[in-house]
Protein backbone atom coordinates (compact mmCIF):
# COMPACT_ATOMS: atom_id res chain seq x y z
CA UNK A 1 0.00 0.00 0.00
CA UNK A 2 1.21 3.65 -1.18
CA UNK A 3 0.00 5.30 1.71
CA UNK A 4 1.31 3.57 4.75
CA UNK A 5 5.06 3.40 2.90
CA UNK A 6 4.48 7.24 1.97
CA UNK A 7 2.94 7.63 5.76
CA UNK A 8 6.22 5.99 6.43
CA UNK A 9 8.25 8.02 4.92
CA UNK A 10 6.54 10.95 6.51
CA UNK A 11 7.32 9.43 9.57
CA UNK A 12 10.85 8.73 8.93
CA UNK A 13 11.38 12.11 7.74
CA UNK A 14 9.81 13.66 10.93
CA UNK A 15 12.25 11.50 13.01
CA UNK A 16 15.31 12.57 10.90
CA UNK A 17 14.54 16.53 11.65
CA UNK A 18 13.71 15.88 14.92
CA UNK A 19 16.91 13.81 15.13
CA UNK A 20 19.33 16.81 13.49
CA UNK A 21 17.13 19.81 15.71
CA UNK A 22 18.53 17.54 18.77
CA UNK A 23 21.88 17.07 17.78
CA UNK A 24 22.14 20.89 16.33
CA UNK A 25 20.98 21.90 19.64
CA UNK A 26 23.34 19.65 21.50
CA UNK A 27 26.13 21.07 19.25
CA UNK A 28 25.12 24.80 20.03
CA UNK A 29 24.76 24.01 23.84
CA UNK A 30 28.09 22.37 24.10
CA UNK A 31 29.72 25.43 22.22
CA UNK A 32 27.97 27.57 24.63
CA UNK A 33 29.30 25.63 27.19
CA UNK A 34 32.61 25.76 26.14
CA UNK A 35 33.01 28.98 25.38
CA UNK A 36 31.19 30.10 29.30
CA UNK A 37 34.56 28.33 30.01
CA UNK A 38 36.74 29.94 28.08
CA UNK A 39 35.09 33.08 29.85
CA UNK A 40 35.18 31.94 32.96
CA UNK A 41 38.91 30.63 32.74
CA UNK A 42 39.91 34.16 31.59
CA UNK A 43 38.12 35.88 34.11
CA UNK A 44 39.99 34.01 36.77
CA UNK A 45 43.29 34.32 35.16
CA UNK A 46 42.50 38.31 35.09
CA UNK A 47 41.58 37.87 38.66
CA UNK A 48 44.65 35.85 39.38
CA UNK A 49 47.17 38.57 38.00
CA UNK A 50 45.17 41.30 39.86
CA UNK A 51 45.67 39.86 43.03
CA UNK A 52 49.35 38.68 42.63
CA UNK A 53 50.42 42.45 41.43
CA UNK A 54 48.91 43.51 44.57
CA UNK A 55 50.85 41.14 47.09
CA UNK A 56 53.82 41.93 44.72
CA UNK A 57 53.51 45.72 45.56
CA UNK A 58 52.68 44.97 48.68
CA UNK A 59 55.34 42.74 49.30
CA UNK A 60 57.70 45.07 48.04
CA UNK A 61 56.58 48.05 49.92
CA UNK A 62 56.93 45.75 53.19
CA UNK A 63 60.74 44.90 51.88
CA UNK A 64 60.80 48.74 51.76
CA UNK A 65 59.60 49.72 55.05
CA UNK A 66 61.49 46.64 56.51
CA UNK A 67 64.77 47.84 55.10
CA UNK A 68 64.08 51.75 56.13
CA UNK A 69 63.50 50.27 60.10
CA UNK A 70 66.82 48.03 59.56
CA UNK A 71 68.56 51.48 58.99
CA UNK A 72 67.02 53.85 61.31
CA UNK A 73 67.51 50.98 63.93
CA UNK A 74 70.70 50.80 63.06
CA UNK A 75 71.06 54.06 63.02
CA UNK A 76 69.25 54.69 66.66
CA UNK A 77 72.03 51.51 68.15
CA UNK A 78 74.92 53.31 66.80
CA UNK A 79 73.85 56.85 68.17
CA UNK A 80 73.57 54.68 71.26
CA UNK A 81 76.71 52.97 71.68
CA UNK A 82 78.38 56.40 70.72
CA UNK A 83 77.08 57.89 73.62
CA UNK A 84 77.70 54.83 75.89
CA UNK A 85 81.48 55.04 75.06
CA UNK A 86 81.20 58.61 75.64
CA UNK A 87 79.82 58.48 79.19
CA UNK A 88 81.95 55.75 79.95
CA UNK A 89 85.23 57.37 78.96
CA UNK A 90 83.74 60.36 81.22
CA UNK A 91 82.39 58.08 83.96
CA UNK A 92 85.99 56.39 83.78
CA UNK A 93 88.22 59.53 83.99
CA UNK A 94 85.93 61.22 86.58
CA UNK A 95 86.81 57.97 88.90
CA UNK A 96 90.62 58.39 88.22
CA UNK A 97 90.68 61.13 89.33
CA UNK A 98 88.28 61.07 92.21
CA UNK A 99 90.57 58.05 93.05
CA UNK A 100 93.63 59.72 92.39
CA UNK A 101 95.34 57.50 89.64
CA UNK A 102 95.79 60.40 87.51
CA UNK A 103 99.28 60.18 85.68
Amino acid sequence: MEIFKWTNEIEKVYDDLITNAREESLAEIKALRNNQEKMKEFTLNQKQNIVNLALKELSEKVEKEITSFKNDLNQKIKTIEDQFQMSKNKIIKSITKKLGFEF
